[in-house]
């Protein structure tokens, strides 16, 4: 049985099955637990190129004031957070499960989703990725798909909802 499931999620319909699936599969396990996982791309502001563009534009002094970066890292991700909260209340069995004390959290981070996701889950010692087989972005289809390149990077079981 499944204790600490990880569900990559992207507003996608295929993304909120996968939830609802995740969901089912622990629902026999009150001790079990469900992270859902946004990904989001934003630019790594502490990158030496951002601090070099940002010295000649003059948008920054000549030294980049970190902290504020990571205030607006941290910001960003609060609301996201709160879009992926208000976005899966509707899912059966979310709502009931979502803050303090309940079995779903949100964790927001960043990069590259395949990346982030086999990373998220590897350093979080998840027991099952579940997530769906098509999210959003038309190029995936030709480039590979999140979820083909979850299944060949990761070592934890994976199930992929239709």
């Amino acid at each position: 049985m499944y204790k600490k499931v990880l569900v990559p999620y992207d507003k996608s319909d295929p993304s909120r099955r996968a939830l609802a699936q995740a969901l089912d599969l622990v629902a026999c396990a009150p001790d079990a637990e469900v992270t859902v996982l946004s990904v989001v791309d934003w630019r790594d502001f502490n990158a030496e190129t951002f601090k070099i563009a940002s010295r000649m534009s003059g948008a920054v002094g000549s030294v980049a004031d970190s902290a504020a970066f990571a205030d607006v890292g941290l910001e960003a991700a609060r609301e996201e957070s709160e879009r992926v909260m208000e976005d899966i209340a509707g899912i059966p069995g979310c709502a009931d499960a979502l803050g303090d004390g309940g079995r779903v959290s949100i964790a927001v981070v960043n990069g590259s989703p395949h990346d982030a996701i086999t990373a998220y889950a590897d350093e979080g010692g998840y027991d099952c990725i579940v997530m769906g087989h098509r999210g959003m972005g038309a190029m995936r289809g030709v480039l590979g798909s999140v979820c083909y390149s979850t299944l060949h990077k990761t070592s934890c079981p994976v199930l992929v909802v239709k």
